[in-house]
């Protein structure tokens, strides 16, 4: 028979207890941290211009979101919607275009809810947003989609005069979102072709479209116009009746009177023309002579921007010569913990689980970036980049240079204002990282890249490996005096960026025999103990 508790059995001292729960205690906290994790819904959003919408976002599993940082953005441009943190609104970083216009959801902070309402809604609120919470030990983000929609004005129609042989109908509606379509039908439901369609957007984005339509007497019944949302799977409709009389106006004998009529104004015209002919030959020198000196302007100006690009060219070439290529290896104190690299530090990947790595400064800590080991405060120095893996309209990734003193903690807006200087490629889109963004329109999208820096001229240029063509060139980079590192940023599974050590063998023609191109055979670029390490 066993003895009760205290009889014979060994307890924990009063001292030992307490340290075995000060111990659970701290576990419990730290798997907590550990385990923060945002959620959104699975489906669109829709939300009707002018109405307000609530953007859903919460924690999983629920706890109190009340001292937490959360961030509200804009997926396209990178910029705040809505912060909080610890308690406070901090409308301070908040863009001017959502300005007294949101609200985070207070009453469901406790309960881990960090629902975002919008008001007065308008096209431009259409498209991702990101809700992402952080504290001092974990960081997560989750995506919802906005569908923004309007449903426009009844079509109009009008006449628009004789053509063709019939009458030609116009048919107008305005106030949709997004642009929606415009059909014509006869009395037995058949589609009728537009001879033009149109559309235009007011300041508030709505759409104005207009179509016509040439109907002849062989159209009987009412005419309709069908103006439909295939986002909403609206449509509004109205018909018209063309009388018979309208159709017997359209007779050829009509249209040659109306020609008759055309030419007699044209000879009057004429007349008057040749009446003031006289008086209008001096302004016309004087004209000509203006638009000589106009004409002479612009080809100076062009000249001026050819030698600019000649400039910038020749800067990119003398930029590969062999003697400036250097060997980047990549930094791991600086990677994102969902960054792996490789054991030769040459190779990163993404992963979507966090790494153990310690919380440093130099660390970055939103951005999937990393810095290259190297800095350059002078000369010039170039390297490749190889994007290897698959490849789709749905991976993410980026390559350039950034001052030494790149932020790492907290939003991080990629741009030369904050002292990056790269091509990013997004969604199927290659395009640069200025600002605003400027897309490159290249296919395909080059997978290998040259990427050179010029510290004397101030200036970083990509080139695409396969062709030697020039990608996108920065001028007049401010540096600031700072050391400038390799920067790359990754944020999607089944690619990796790997650094690569190549020879430039072709160059674009565009300034043939303005400046010697590299040495092509890979020998002359290595010397014999860096070509065996090769």
């Amino acid at each position: 028979m066993g003895l009760p508790w205290g009889c014979g059995r060994p307890s924990l001292t009063g001292h030992a207890r307490g340290l075995l729960t000060s111990l659970v205690t701290l576990l419990l906290l730290r798997l907590g941290s550990v385990q923060l994790r945002v959620e959104g819904p699975d489906q669109p959003l829709t939300a009707t211009v002018g109405q307000d919408v609530v953007l859903p976002c919460h924690l999983s599993p629920r706890k109190d979101a009340g001292t937490l940082d959360i961030r509200w953005i804009r997926d396209d441009i990178s910029e705040t919607v809505h912060h909080y943190y610890n308690g406070e609104d901090l409308y301070g970083e908040q863009m001017e275009a959502y300005a007294g216009r949101t609200e985070l959801a207070r009453d469901g902070l406790s309960a881990g809810s960090l629902d975002l309402r919008i008001t007065r809604v308008r096209p431009s609120d259409d498209g991702h947003y990101f809700c992402t919470v952080k504290d001092v030990n974990a960081y997560h983000e989750a995506i919802v989609e906005l569908e923004v929609s309007a449903t426009g004005t009844d079509p109009h129609l009008s006449l628009g005069g004789y053509e063709a042989g019939g009458v030609r109908v116009l048919c107008r509606s305005a106030g949709w979102y997004p642009l929606p379509q415009l059909l014509w039908r006869d009395a037995r439901g058949q589609h009728l072709p537009s001879v033009s369609q149109t559309h235009s957007q007011d300041q508030e984005g709505l759409f104005e479209i207009e179509g016509a339509v040439i109907v002849t007497g062989s159209v009987e019944g009412p005419l309709s116009c069908m103006v439909r949302s295939s986002r909403l799977q609206q449509e509004r409709q109205f018909s018209l009746h063309i009388a018979a009389p309208f159709f017997h106006n359209a007779q050829p004998w009509k249209v040659a009177l109306a020609l008759v009529l055309v030419l007699l104004a044209v000879s009057i015209g004429l007349a008057v023309y040749l009446f003031r002919k006289k008086a209008a030959q001096s302004r016309e020198l004087a004209a000509k002579k203006d638009a000589k000196l106009v004409e002479q302007a612009a080809e100076i100006e062009e000249k001026a921007a050819i030698l600019e690009k000649q400039g910038a060219e020749l800067a990119w070439r003398r930029c590969l010569l062999p003697q400036n290529r250097v060997k980047v290896t990549l930094d791991p104190d600086t990677a994102h913990p969902l960054l792996v690299l490789s054991e030769d530090r040459r190779s990163v990947r993404w992963e979507s689980k966090s790494q153990e790595v310690p919380d440093t400064v130099e660390r970055f800590e939103t951005r999937c970036c990393v810095l290259g080991c190297e800095e350059f405060r002078e000369g010039r120095h170039w390297w490749e980049v190889e994007v290897e893996g698959e490849t789709g309209r749905y991976y993410c990734w980026a390559v350039g240079v950034a001052r030494a003193s790149v932020k790492r903690k907290g939003l991080l807006i990629m741009s030369p204002e904050e002292g990056i200087w790269a091509v990013q490629y997004d969604e199927g889109q290659l395009m640069s990282l200025t600002s605003p963004r400027t897309h490159l329109s290249l296919s395909p999208v080059p997978t290998r890249i040259w990427v050179c820096l010029d510290c004397t001229q101030q200036q970083v240029s990509f080139i695409n490996a396969d062709n030697g063509v020039e990608i996108f060139t920065f001028t007049a980079a401010s540096f600031n005096g700072e050391s400038i590192r390799p920067w790359f940023l990754l944020w999607t599974q089944g690619i990796q960026l790997c650094l690569r050590n190549s020879t430039p063998q072709t160059l674009s023609p565009a300034l043939e025999g303005s400046c010697p191109s590299p040495p092509t055979p890979g020998s002359a670029l290595l010397g014999p103990a860096e070509a065996a390490q090769e």
